[in-house]
């Protein structure tokens, strides 16, 4: 969603006419309500959705976003209200099989409802922002609702794994960090149970990201919402590119307490195996996300800052300790973030010379991973030097290339002080 189309958006719900009497709002506000009750008591949605854990929290972001944005008691009462409602509908009536995912879907699915409300009968000034919001939570849902469709898909375009190339070089770097975390998350169940637990909340940290953007400025707003949402569609294509699974997937039982050694890393056959599960190791999309939920939050409040960095720990220590990752493919989501960001910068801004540095450097280290880590493992196998020296000098240059957008935003904050300044 680009800078004009949002604004033709607004332009579209602040117009006179037909579309604001209150017929056109009830009629819409029924519609939209029945159309809600109507998706969650599909069977087929409550199975594999309503019931799930990961679509659950991704539900429940909705209501954050819902009063984050704007905090109303009437909002809230109306939430509760719908939540009793469809699980009334789906448990009660229905005799579907209750989990606790579900009373967390439907707060979430409430929410939805309230939001629709919201943007159906705001008042012309503040309809745009309304509509903006709606159609955010809508599509945040919606693309974790697809996620499960590309691995599926990935898991068929590409039956082998990459995975003994990306183990050979995390055991070229001397220490192998996934296999040291999943033994700290086996000595501390704390530590692991409060890291998978920020793992799975991606979507609220996304979620309130992208609201407190849109409290601040609506169209600075539009940019979270964008790379949000092309980095899992982008990050399937790269699956496909070097599909790997994770060292829990490969060793099964042997991990995390018995790792290959550095030497029996070395000997190994480097060749693709054929190995079920999805194909989503490399570049860690939960990493990328997380990269730019705290790139984001940076203009937020304090709270919100040490909120994402807290997100950033947790959620990094959790793709290694579950054993889903190789340390190597949170390397990879450094660059692969940074792509993103330009790409979602430049379609909702004008494009600039100065996103082509980022945007191609960003795309250029990516495909050079995955190069090396197919054709060059002899060179990591040399020494743990190279692997080490070759990851900070990929996170070095993401880092540098990422100033150049803090800078990028500065330029421009201060070439509107003049004309706010003539305004007055």
């Amino acid at each position: 969603m680009t800078t004009n189309s949002i604004k033709r958006v607004e332009n579209l719900t602040t117009e006179e006419g037909p579309a604001n009497s209150a017929t056109t709002r009830w009629g819409l506000s029924l519609l939209a309500v029945a159309a809600i009750f109507w998706v969650a008591s599909r069977k087929a949605f409550f199975g594999d959705s309503i019931s799930s854990v990961f679509l659950s929290v991704a539900l429940f972001s909705i209501f954050l976003i819902l009063i984050r944005t704007r905090f109303a008691w009437k909002e809230i009462a109306g939430v509760a209200i719908g939540a009793g409602l469809i699980y009334g509908l789906d448990i009660g009536l229905l005799g579907y099989k209750y989990t606790w995912p579900v009373v967390v879907s439907c707060i979430g699915l409430a929410g939805l409802a309230v939001l629709a409300l919201r943007a159906i009968w705001a008042r012309e000034a503040e309809r745009g922002a309304a509509v903006l919001t709606l159609s955010a939570a809508f599509l945040f849902v919606a693309s974790e609702w697809c996620a499960g469709y590309f691995l599926a898909w990935g898991e068929l375009a590409r039956p082998k794994v990459l995975d003994l190339y990306l183990y050979s070089f995390d055991a070229s770097l001397g220490v192998q960090p996934a296999f040291v975390l999943g033994q700290m998350f086996a000595r501390f169940p704390w530590f692991a149970a409060t890291s998978q637990i920020v793992y799975l909340a991606l979507p609220v940290a996304m979620g309130l990201t992208f609201a407190g953007c849109l409290v601040l400025a609506r169209e600075k707003a539009s940019s979270v919402l964008v790379a949000f949402l092309i980095t899992g569609p982008i990050g399937a294509i790269f699956y496909t590119m070097f599909p790997a699974l994770g060292p829990a997937h490969i060793l099964h039982a042997g991990f995390p307490w018995h790792p290959l050694t550095m030497d029996q890393a070395r000997r190994l056959m480097l060749e693709p195996i054929p190995l079920p599960g999805p194909r989503n190791a490399i570049p860690s999309l939960h990493a990328a996300w997380i990269f730019l939920v705290y790139w984001f939050a940076y203009r937020l409040s304090l709270v919100e800052r040490i909120a994402a960095g807290l997100f950033v720990f947790f959620t990094l220590c959790a793709t290694l300790g579950t054993g889903e990752h190789y340390f190597i493919d949170l390397v990879v989501a450094a660059p692969f973030s940074l792509l993103i960001l330009a790409v979602a910068l430049g379609l909702c801004r004008r494009w600039k010379n100065a996103l082509w540095v980022p945007l191609l450097g960003g795309l250029a280290l990516t495909l050079a991973w995955f190069a090396a880590l197919r054709y060059a493992t002899g060179i990591f196998r040399m020494s743990p030097v190279a692997p080490w020296a070759a990851c900070a000098a990929t996170l070095v240059m993401s880092w540098y290339w990422l100033r150049a957008f803090g800078e990028e935003e500065k330029s421009e904050a201060m070439a509107r002080v003049p004309a706010a300044i003539v305004a007055e």
